[in-house]
């Protein structure tokens, strides 16, 4: 006899009917024919009971479930689940309901005032009552009015980038703070662009630029002359360093533009430095003005040039070099 396959015998062979009684074969797998479920229906054979059960809607969320791997416990392996840390997460909302605010992108240019107050400490007294809804987005509600004097400078560092940039001197005169945010520029009642206001406590003074203006113009160049100094003409070398700013101003008013400049700073006592120029150094060295930056400050009619003329020598003693070579920009 041929060896048995599913628990059947073996099949008949091709043309002879089978057994009187015996079960239909069927492929492993597959579901019985249609006659035998008549069949077992005519028998008396009751379908399963139902259940009751309706998967719930978080596990037809197909693309958010995720497989057990082999780490998780024997229960529930090779089961597709929700992610427990995004059910964690909505169970704290909903016991929560402020903890949404905090995933709330800021609006553009936003800062919390825990980042942008810095050490002082202010409160805000509102004109009157306002109602905020309730929907779980932002909303502008004007609490106060701050008057704050604006003044427009121009700022260039033609060593570093042959353009004029607008700035806007913002002066805090009032006994209030104005926390950092947004701020709409407009120029002869247009509107030019939102930019960052950086934070003012009383009394304080912060600038903030608005980008190139090409109506004022700046074009920088620079000589090196070497030359040797001693009674041997070979004591020390002198680097005799010039530059030369020129300005226009093509805008139909007035303006005032800081150039700012750079001088080296010397390490060893045996080098000198003496400078050429009636710029000035900061009174306080800052990111923007680090040690050894010097200032011009320019008054510019309409339609104004200038030229402004200014250098360092630079001694050293004969055998030593600069470091990156003599030349300075």
């Amino acid at each position: 006899m041929a060896p048995g396959f599913a628990g059947y015998g073996g099949p008949p062979a091709p043309g002879a009917p089978a057994p009187a009684g015996a079960p239909m074969p069927q492929a492993f797998g597959g579901a019985p024919p249609a006659e035998a479920l008549r069949s077992a229906r005519r028998r008396g054979a009751t379908p399963p009971p139902d259940t009751g059960f309706v998967p719930a809607a978080d596990l037809l969320d197909y693309p958010d479930l995720q497989l057990a791997g082999p780490d998780a416990p024997a229960d529930r392996r090779g089961t597709l689940r929700p992610d427990p840390a995004r059910l964690e997460h909505e169970t704290w909302q909903q016991i929560h309901p402020g903890i949404r605010l905090t995933g709330l992108a800021l609006p553009r240019h936003a800062v919390p005032p825990r980042v942008s107050a810095g050490s002082f400490d202010h409160r805000f007294d509102a004109a009157a009552p306002a109602d905020v809804p309730s929907d779980g987005t932002w909303h502008t509600v004007t609490v106060d009015e701050i008057p704050l004097s604006v003044s427009p400078e121009y700022v260039t560092v033609p060593a570093v980038e042959e353009k004029v940039y607008a700035t806007l001197v913002l002066a805090n005169r009032t006994d209030r703070a104005v926390l950092a945010g947004p701020v709409e520029v407009t120029v002869d009642d247009e509107f030019l662009l939102t930019a960052a206001l950086p934070t003012l406590a009383p009394g304080g003074t912060r600038s903030l630029g608005i980008g190139v203006t090409e109506s004022v113009e700046v074009a920088r160049r620079t000589e090196l002359r070497e030359s040797a100094t001693g009674m041997l003409k070979g004591n020390s070398t002198v680097l005799d360093h010039r530059v030369h700013v020129h300005l226009a101003n093509r805008l139909g008013r007035p303006v005032t533009v800081e150039v700012r400049e750079r001088v080296p700073v010397a390490s060893d006592t045996e080098i000198r430095i003496e400078e050429r120029a009636d710029w000035q150094a900061p009174a306080v060295p800052t990111p923007e003005c680090p040690v050894g930056t010097r200032l011009w400050r320019v008054e510019l009619a309409p339609g104004g040039r200038t030229e402004l003329d200014g250098g360092y020598q630079i001694k050293i003693p004969a055998g030593k070099a600069i470091v990156g070579g003599n030349r300075r920009n």
